[in-house]
C-alpha cells in the first residue's frame, strides 16, 4: 500500500481492526488475580460472587432500644406500654423486656425490632411505649444488601471507589481482572533529544513520548518509554523488533512521513504487513497501521497535534475492546461558529475550539490550525470535526464540539 493513499478514517481503522481479528490479538487479553484493595480502575474479568451476605447478621438500624415487637401490641397514647430496660450489651431480649442498642449492633436473641431512642422516653429503668412497632421496624435483615452467592461485580465493570467497597463487604478479598496492556512507546529522530539541557538550535525535547504515556495510562495501559531512537532503519528495527516481543501494542513516534531520515515505513515492512499508510484526516495524514508478529504496531506523526488526534482516533476504542473496557460516552457540545470555516475537501478535519459565554449557545472560536502549536491544545476545550466532504461553514452555523 502506498504512502500516498489517504484511506478515509473509518476504513482504515477497519481493516486495521480485522487483520487484528484474524490473528486472534483482540481477544488475546490475558487476566490475572489480585488483591482487592489493587483492582482500583482495573477491569473485572470474571464476574465476581458475594462470599458472604451484605450484612451478615440482623443488626439495628438505629440507635435505640431491641424490643419484641409482640411486647408492643397494646401500646396506645392514652394506655402505652411499660418494658423494663435490660443491660447494655446483652445478648437476648426477654419477653417484656428492651435492651439499647447503638446502629450497626447485632439484635440479640428474641428481639425483632428497633425503636428510635429519638421517640423514646425512659423513665427511671423503664422504657415507654405509645405506639406499637412492627416486626423488621429500624432492623437490617440478612442479605437485604447482599445475598451470599449474587454476583456484586460483573465481567467489564471498571472496579471504582463504591465497587471495591462492596467486593470487600462481601468477603470477595480476590478479583479476576483484564492485565494492563504492555505498551511500548518508541519516540523516534536524530533532533529528539530526552534532555531539557541539550537544546541547541535545531533539537527537540522529547515530550510527545510523555503525552502518549499519560494518555495511553489513562486508557488501562502499562506504559514503557523506550530510549529516543535515531533515523537509523537497522536500529529502529531492532528496537521495534525488541518492543513487540516485550509488549502487546508497539507505539512508534514520527518517521511517518516521506523524508529523507523517515524510516518507519520501510522497518515495518520488513518486521511485518504494513496494514495502511496515510489517511485522510487533517492534521496526522502519515499515521501508520501495521501488524508485527500478529500485534499491533501504530505510526504516529511527529506534531503534537497530530499525534494526540491519531493516538485518540486509533488506540483509544481498541485498547478499551482489547481490555473488555466498556468506551467513555463521547460528550458534546453544541455551539455557533464564531467565523467561517474553510477546509480542502477530501480530508475529515478536526480543529481546535475554545467555547467561549455566548446566548443561547456557547460561541466556538477556532484555535490556529498548525499541528506543532502544542499551547493550543491546553488551550482548546474539544474538537470540531469538519466532515470530508465539507468545504465551509458559515459563522453561527450551529455545530457539535467534542470535549476532550
Amino acid at each position: 500500500m502506498s504512502s500516498g493513499q489517504n484511506w478515509p478514517r473509518q476504513l482504515a481503522y477497519e481493516r486495521w481492526h480485522a487483520a487484528m481479528v484474524e490473528t486472534g490479538w483482540l481477544t488475546s487479553c490475558p487476566t490475572e488475580e489480585i488483591d482487592s484493595t489493587a483492582a482500583l480502575g482495573r477491569v473485572i474479568a470474571r464476574p465476581v460472587p458475594a462470599q458472604r451476605s451484605v450484612p451478615h447478621y440482623a443488626g439495628s438500624a438505629m440507635d435505640g432500644f431491641a424490643v419484641r415487637a409482640v411486647d408492643t401490641v397494646k401500646a396506645t397514647t392514652d394506655y402505652p406500654v411499660f418494658l423494663s430496660l435490660g443491660p447494655v450489651g446483652a445478648a437476648e431480649c426477654r419477653f417484656g423486656q428492651a435492651v439499647p442498642v447503638d446502629t450497626g449492633d447485632a439484635l440479640p436473641i428474641g428481639a425483632d425490632s428497633v425503636i428510635m431512642i429519638e421517640q423514646s422516653t425512659v423513665t427511671a429503668n423503664l422504657l415507654e411505649i405509645r405506639s406499637a412497632v412492627q416486626p423488621g421496624q429500624h432492623v437490617r435483615q440478612i442479605g437485604e444488601d447482599i445475598e451470599i452467592g449474587a454476583i456484586v461485580l460483573s465481567a467489564g465493570k471498571i472496579v471504582g471507589p463504591a465497587e471495591l467497597a462492596a467486593a470487600m463487604a462481601a468477603g470477595a478479598d480476590r478479583v479476576t481482572v483484564a492485565a494492563r496492556p504492555r505498551i511500548t512507546v518508541i519516540p523516534t529522530g536524530d533532533e529528539i533529544v530526552d534532555s531539557a539541557t541539550e537544546l541547541p538550535a535545531g533539537r527537540i525535547r522529547d515530550s510527545n513520548s510523555y503525552m502518549l504515556a499519560a494518555l495511553l495510562e489513562g486508557w488501562g495501559a502499562q506504559v514503557r518509554r523506550h530510549p529516543v531512537v535515531p533515523d537509523d532503519v537497522f536500529r529502529l528495527r531492532q528496537a521495534v523488533g525488541s518492543a513487540v516481543a516485550a509488549s502487546d501494542l508497539v507505539v512508534l513516534n514520527a518517521g511517518t512521513s516521506g523524508g529523507s531520515g523517515d524510516f518507519t515505513r520501510t522497518a515495518l515492512d520488513s518486521l511485518g504487513k504494513v496494514v495502511c499508510h496515510g489517511v485522510a484526516i487533517r492534521p496526522g495524514r502519515p499515521v501508520l497501521l501495521a501488524l508485527v508478529d500478529g500485534k499491533p504496531v501504530i505510526g504516529l506523526p511527529g506534531y503534537p497535534v497530530s499525534c494526540l488526534l491519531t493516538a485518540s482516533l486509533f488506540l483509544k476504542e481498541l485498547l478499551h475492546e482489547y481490555q473488555g473496557r466498556p468506551l467513555p460516552k463521547r460528550q458534546f457540545v453544541r455551539a455557533r461558529l464564531a467565523s467561517s470555516v474553510y477546509s480542502p475537501t477530501g480530508s475529515e478535519e478536526y480543529l481546535r475550539i475554545v467555547l467561549e459565554d455566548g446566548d443561547p449557545l456557547p460561541a466556538a472560536r477556532i484555535l490556529a490550525k498548525g499541528a506543532s502549536l502544542i499551547s493550543t491544545l491546553v488551550q482548546a476545550h474539544g474538537w470540531l470535526r469538519v466532515a470530508a466532504e465539507c468545504d465551509e461553514l458559515d459563522a453561527g452555523t450551529v455545530v457539535e464540539v467534542e470535549l476532550f
